[in-house]
Order: C-alpha cells, then structure tokens, then sequence
C-alpha cells in the first residue's frame, strides 16, 4: 500500500488526536511524546513510514481497546492502569520470558530483555560456533559484542547494558521524556546489530561463505539450551536465527526504523 504525504499527514493527525483525547484519561498509558519519539527515529533512519503507521494504528486500537475494557469492568486502579493496559495490549510479547529487573522499567523492555537474554543462550551461541575461526568471523565482531552488552550477564547482575538503562530510569526521576529515549535508545540500538547480523547471514548463505551440510556441534553441556540445534546442519542453523531475528524485530515494533 502506497499512501501520498496529504494521506501520511492524515493519518498523523488522526493518531496525535486520539493521543490527546485519551492521554486526558491517562496520560501515561497514553504516551504522545513517545509516539513522536518513534516517528522521528523513523524519519532519521530512513524508515518505512508506512510499515510505521500500520504498526501505531494497530498498538493504539489495542490500547483504546483493553483502556476501555478496564473502565467498563472497573478493575484498573490509580498507580497500575498503565502496567495493565501496556502487559495486556502488547500480547504478542508474552512469547518471551518478561525480566522484572527495576519496578519503573516499561514492560516492553522487561519482554525485549528477557528475548535477548534467550537469544544468546540459544542462536547467538550457534552464530559464534559456526563463523569462529573463520575469516568472516570479523565482520560480525562488533555487533556479536553488542548483542551480549544486552544477552549476557554475570552471576546475579543483570547484564551491562540493562544496568545502565536503569541507572537512566533513576537519573530521570520521573521524567517520561528522558526515561522514553533511554527506552528507544536500547531498542533501537539492539535491533539495528540484530538487523546487520540477518543480514550478514542471509550473504554468507548466498555466496556459499559457509559449508551448508556441515553438522551443528554445539557443546550442549556447557549451552544446554542448544540441543535442538545440533540436530541441524550450518545453512538451517543460519536461515533459524535470521527467522528469529525477524521476529524479534517485528514483535517489538521496530521494523519502520530498522528495516526488514
């Protein structure tokens, strides 16, 4: 679907003027200023604008949707609406084990933490096994050591990245605006090393940098969450993690910014 800038603008107008009616209700739930947020990260990274409406118009009618619920049951009260409405209308997120780590952290970024702390216990270990020790290993050097800011922690820590989100969290006191940008920045940042990584993927696959026959073998004692992958040869284990990139990408909205 193609749409001209009078449509786009239209659609713009619609969205800011359903976010100022319901933020009346409750502003929280009903952020305007993140919505902008991700629109202009969209326009600044060359996004698909488009994919971006479709993807805004779906969240807010799913917000509208479970906001008016809670009213009509009465079940939502003054200090959790905003936890309710965003852990229920973002459903497609509930695949992923949501990490409680700072009681102001959105749920978006508790879902986003737990799928990358999953990530690297399971298809980041199989990216590694299968380009370590190759000469392509070094094109994915720098975004291998991004994922893991996010993927891997130590001990009891929660992982480096996740810990300066929530020295930000604290150093906004209280201020949506700047809690918002460190928000988008962790999205943004990891889903673009998600993106590079797929695409890398999808290259060596084309241009035959891998043994595509070559049997999985991972060490499943010391990854045990890797067992299914060595039941799989190099080419399936890469096509299977450039799927669950997609999906990651796709799940948490970030598409219009990142690309697909």
């Amino acid at each position: 679907m193609s749409l001209n800038l009078q449509e786009v603008n239209e659609i713009l107008d619609k969205l800011r003027s359903e976010y100022n009616l319901y933020s009346k209700e409750n502003p929280k739930a009903f952020d305007l200023a993140g919505f902008e947020k991700r629109y202009l990260q969209t326009l600044q990274m060359k996004g698909n604008v488009i994919r971006f409406l479709n993807d805004e118009v779906s969240f807010l009618e799913q917000l509208k949707a479970k906001h008016k619920e809670l009213i009509a049951k009465k079940e939502a009260s003054k200090g959790n609406t905003i936890n309710k409405i965003m852990d229920e209308a973002i459903s497609r997120l509930e695949k992923y084990q949501k990490i409680d780590f700072h009681p102001i952290a959105k749920p978006e970024i508790r879902y986003f933490y737990g799928a990358l702390k999953e990530f690297g216990e399971i298809e980041l270990q199989a990216l590694i096994h299968i380009f370590r020790g190759t000469p392509e290993y070094s094109i994915f050097t720098d975004l291998i050591h991004t994922i893991e800011r996010i993927a891997v922690s130590r001990g009891n820590m929660s992982s480096p990245r996740i810990t300066e989100h929530m020295k930000a969290l604290l150093d906004a006191n209280g201020n949506q605006m700047q809690m918002e940008k460190d928000t988008q920045d962790v999205l943004k940042t990891t889903c673009l090393a998600l993106r590079k990584i797929a695409d890398h993927c999808f290259e060596c696959i084309q241009k035959k940098r891998i043994s595509p026959d070559l049997p999985m073998r991972l060490d499943d004692k010391m990854y045990p969450k890797t067992v299914e992958l060595n039941k799989l040869t190099h080419k399936a284990a890469l096509e299977l993690i450039i799927k669950k990139i997609d999906m990651i990408i796709e799940d948490f909205r970030m598409t219009a910014i990142v690309g697909s």
